[in-house]
C-alpha cells in the first residue's frame, strides 16, 4: 500500500515538471503582476480591489498625487486658517453695530421730504404765554449720548430749581381696553414720592372716570391724596373746540389708545399746560426743573432717521405756539391710521423741520436716557424690569467688589428723571428685581411725607 501510494505521488510530480518545462515562462521567472505595495500607516486594502484606502479616523481622503495637487491644498488649507484667524482678530478688537430699516420712499417722500409752512403762531402768541421766557439748563446737548455712562452724567448737570412753580402732570387711562390695576396703581406712587406736593398736581384722563374714581386702586389715593391727585373725565371734542382739530376728532380712537391718546396729549397742554407723561412712566427725579423748557423726548440713544422722537413725558405751556403749529399740521395733512405714529414721533419730526425752516427756534429734545433709559446698547441700557436683575451692568459683576453693577445702577437711576415701562401690562415686575426695590423705597417715602405730616 505504501508503495503504491509513492509511485503515484512521484509521477504526478514527474507530470507537473513537465507541464512547466513546456510553459513559455520560467520556474525562475516572476510572475508578471504588480509588485506589492508595502501598506503606508493609516491605509488599508478593499476587499475585491486592487486600489488602496486612505483614511483619517475612518473618514476617507483623496489625496492629490501629484506634486502641484499637493501645493494646492497646502495652498487652500493655509487660506481657511487665515481666514479663521483675521475673524477671530476682528470680533476681539472691533465692535460691530448693525441696524437695518426698510421704508417705503413714497411714504418717506409724503411724510418727511415736504416741509409745511407755518401758520403763523408766533407772531399771534396768546398774552398768557411768554417767548422769552429765560432758561438756566441746557436740556438739547446736541450729540447723540451713547457712549459709556456719558448720558447718565449729562443728566446728573440738571440740578433741581430755586423755586419750583405750580405745575400740572397730566396721564390718560382708557378704561374700555384694560382694567386700573397695580401696575396703574405704581405710576401714582411713583408721582407721589418724587414730585414735590406744595407745587404738583397730577390728573388721571379717562373716558370713565365716574368709573375709575370707585377703582379699589384709585380711591385710596383720592381719599389721601386729593389735595394733589383727581380723576377727570376726557372729552376730545369739547377740548377740540376753538382750535383746528374742532370737527376732525370723531373716530379718533383706536383699539390701542394710540390716535386718541396722541391727540389728547395736545389738547390737554394747550389748554392747561404743564407735564404730559404716559401711564407706563415712572418718575424718579422731581420734574420741574425741566418746565423751564418746552420739551419732547428723545426715541432712543440711535437717533433713528423717521422715529427721532417721543411724546410718553413732554412739556409745553397753555397756548403754546408750538402746539397750535402742530394742530395745522394735524388738520392739514392726512388722517393717520389707527395704531400708527402719525400724530405723535412723525408729527413731532415735520414740527421740529417746519420751525427750522420757517427761523422759529424749535422746543427741546431731551436726551433719552432722561425718560427712557432703557431704549439703548445692551451694556449700558437700564436692565429688563420684567426679569431677574443681570450678573452685569455697566461692565461691573453685579454682586462684585464695590463698586458693583448694582451699585452703579442705583446711583444712575438718581440722575434719570423717568424710568419707562413701554406697556407689556401682561407682564409682571420681577420679583426682588430694581424696580420693585425702587417701588418700596416710593411707599416708603410716602409713608414718611404722612407720618411728618401728622406730627405737624
Amino acid at each position: 500500500m505504501t508503495s503504491f501510494t509513492s509511485a503515484a505521488y512521484d509521477t504526478d510530480a514527474e507530470a507537473m515538471l513537465r507541464k512547466q518545462a513546456s510553459s513559455p515562462i520560467s520556474p525562475t521567472t516572476p510572475l508578471p503582476f504588480a509588485p506589492k505595495r508595502r501598506r503606508q500607516p493609516g491605509g488599508g486594502y478593499l476587499p475585491l480591489h486592487k486600489r488602496r484606502r486612505n483614511s483619517l479616523l475612518g473618514v476617507p481622503l483623496n489625496l492629490p498625487r501629484s506634486a502641484q495637487g499637493r501645493r494646492r491644498a497646502a495652498f487652500l488649507l493655509f487660506l481657511i486658517l487665515l481666514i479663521i484667524w483675521a475673524l477671530y482678530y476682528v470680533f476681539t478688537t472691533y465692535e460691530f453695530q448693525f441696524e437695518m430699516s426698510v421704508y417705503s420712499r413714497k411714504w418717506v417722500s409724503a411724510e418727511f421730504d415736504g416741509i409745511l409752512p407755518l401758520k403763523g403762531c408766533f407772531d399771534n402768541a396768546s398774552p398768557s404765554y411768554n417767548v422769552t421766557r429765560e432758561t438756566s439748563h441746557m436740556l438739547s446737548p446736541g450729540i447723540s449720548l451713547r457712549r459709556g455712562m456719558t448720558c447718565y452724567d449729562f443728566a446728573s448737570t440738571v440740578q433741581p430749581p430755586s423755586k419750583a412753580e405750580n405745575l400740572l402732570y397730566h396721564t390718560y387711562w382708557r378704561t374700555d381696553l384694560r382694567d386700573f390695576g397695580v401696575r396703574q396703581a405704581a405710576t401714582i406712587e411713583a408721582f407721589l414720592a418724587s414730585q414735590p406736593h406744595a407745587s404738583s398736581r397730577l390728573i388721571l384722563w379717562s373716558n370713565g372716570a365716574k368709573s375709575l374714581r370707585q377703582s379699589p386702586y384709585v380711591r385710596p389715593f383720592l381719599d389721601a391724596w386729593g389735595h394733589v391727585f383727581e380723576v377727570r373725565q376726557a372729552d376730545l371734542m369739547e377740548l377740540a373746540v376753538d382750535t383746528e382739530l374742532d370737527g376732525l376728532l370723531g373716530s379718533v380712537y383706536d383699539a390701542r389708545g394710540w390716535v386718541d391718546g396722541d391727540a389728547l396729549r395736545l389738547l390737554l397742554l394747550y389748554h392747561y399746560g404743564g407735564i404730559w407723561m404716559d401711564m407706563d412712566m415712572l418718575l424718579t427725579r422731581d420734574l420741574h426743573t425741566l418746565a423751564e423748557t418746552e420739551f419732547v423726548g428723545q426715541w432712543d440713544c440711535y437717533d433713528k432717521p423717521y422715529f427721532q422722537m417721543n411724546g410718553a413725558v413732554m412739556h409745553f405751556r397753555k397756548h403754546s405756539p408750538y402746539l397750535c403749529e402742530a394742530f395745522h399740521i394735524m388738520a392739514t395733512s392726512p388722517f393717520p391710521r389707527p395704531a400708527s405714529f402719525g400724530w405723535g414721533s412723525h408729527l413731532y419730526a415735520k414740527l421740529h423741520r417746519a420751525l427750522i425752516a420757517g427761523g422759529v427756534r424749535p422746543f427741546a429734545v431731551l436726551p433719552w436716557c432722561f425718560t427712557d433709559p432703557r431704549n439703548c446698547r445692551t451694556d449700558i441700557r437700564f436692565p429688563d424690569p420684567f426679569e431677574a436683575d443681570p450678573s452685569m451692568w455697566g461692565g461691573r459683576e453685579w454682586e462684585g467688589e464695590s463698586p458693583n453693577g448694582r451699585e452703579i445702577l442705583e446711583s444712575k437711576m438718581r440722575n434719570v428723571f423717568a424710568i419707562h415701562l413701554h406697556n407689556q401690562w401682561d407682564k409682571d415686575l420681577a420679583e426682588g428685581g430694581y424696580i420693585e426695590r425702587l417701588l418700596v423705597k416710593c411707599r416708603e417715602r410716602i409713608e414718611g411725607i404722612v407720618r411728618q405730616a401728622n406730627r405737624e
